[in-house]
């Protein structure tokens, strides 16, 4: 038995890559699920929509399919290394470069295809991968085969 221990990031945002569209199975582009903070916005059900951005594979088109409207996100206190305490905040959506800057919404949706598309080449299937973004660096905290 093994125990994997990661270190707990204070993203400013965080995703679920989708490299076959779970809505219409299309194989030509990555789609994204983004919500302000931690993950545990997306993975818990939490009540509202993420940021939902689709990837052309081969083309880079970036399409906004749908915006944000999570009232809370969840952050982890202070500005150092994160020590575990996470609080809840009203998003701001004004202050969100995700739904202001549609420059900033095309390059990160670029990147998010590039990373989902290089790692379905590298294991051979669609995956479904969950990650976060920190300033400008992207994490990827864990990739799976994606659900058929």
């Amino acid at each position: 038995m093994a125990v994997l221990v990661q270190k707990l990031l204070s993203p400013d945002l965080s995703f679920v890559l989708h490299t076959l569209s779970p809505t219409d199975h299309d194989h030509t582009s990555v789609e994204a699920e983004i919500a302000p903070g931690l993950g545990e916005t997306l993975a818990s059900g939490t009540r509202g929509t993420p940021w939902r951005l689709s990837s052309g594979k081969f083309d880079g088109q970036v399409r906004t399919l749908a915006f944000a409207n999570f009232s809370e996100e969840l952050l982890v206190l202070g500005a150092g290394p994160a020590d575990g305490e996470v609080i809840r905040l009203t998003v701001d959506y004004s202050k969100k470069p995700l739904t202001v800057d549609a420059v900033f919404r095309r390059q990160l949706g670029q990147r998010l295809g590039a990373v989902g598309f290089f790692l379905e080449r590298k294991f051979g299937c669609p995956q479904d991968v969950e990650g976060c973004v920190v300033g400008k660096d992207i994490y990827i905290v864990q990739t799976r085969p994606q659900p058929q």
